[in-house]
């Protein structure tokens, strides 16, 4: 029978070996990705793409190269449509680490919209919008939790 302070013990090691892994794995590192962005709305059928941009010092997660900050890229493409009066667009960034991936991206997704000729394709140069890098230290995303009035809930009684 193992000891108390054994079970301790081994539970104590197996701890710090998790946590010096789990900091270990979350490093990041800083690349040039090239990018492109899409944009569509479920009100048209017009999609938007950007030409593929280079963006020096993106911040990529050295394990399995993901893109930090992602939604913020998406966010400048989306505040670029609504100061153009297009609102209510959904906008979304994808990159590679070299042109070529990112060209076979663009294709891809141009190729499944083009297809039937159901949808506008429009494109976006350099000088009409361009993704501005995003640097911050702490790449971690804050979540806020909603505030929910407690006058305004409905209250249903079980029957």
């Amino acid at each position: 029978m193992i000891s108390n302070f054994a079970l301790k013990s081994r539970f104590i090691f197996a701890t710090l070996m998790l946590l010096i892994a789990m900091s270990v794995s979350a490093s990041n590192k800083k690349a040039t990705i090239y990018a492109f962005g899409f944009s569509a709305s479920f009100n048209d059928s017009t999609i938007y793409f950007t030409d593929i941009q280079q963006i020096d010092n993106a911040t990529i997660e050295s394990k399995n190269n993901f893109l930090q900050n992602r939604t913020e890229y998406a966010e400048q493409l989306r505040d670029y449509f609504n100061s153009i009066e297009l609102k209510h667009r959904t906008c979304l960034i994808s990159y590679g680490l070299t042109q070529k991936d990112a060209e076979k991206k663009l294709v891809r997704l141009r190729k499944r919209y083009s297809k039937g000729g159901h949808y506008k394709i429009n494109y976006l140069n350099g000088s009409d919008f361009k993704f501005k890098v995003i640097n911050r230290e702490d790449s971690s995303m804050e979540l806020t939790t909603p505030q929910v009035n407690d006058n305004k809930k409905k209250r249903k009684s079980l029957p």
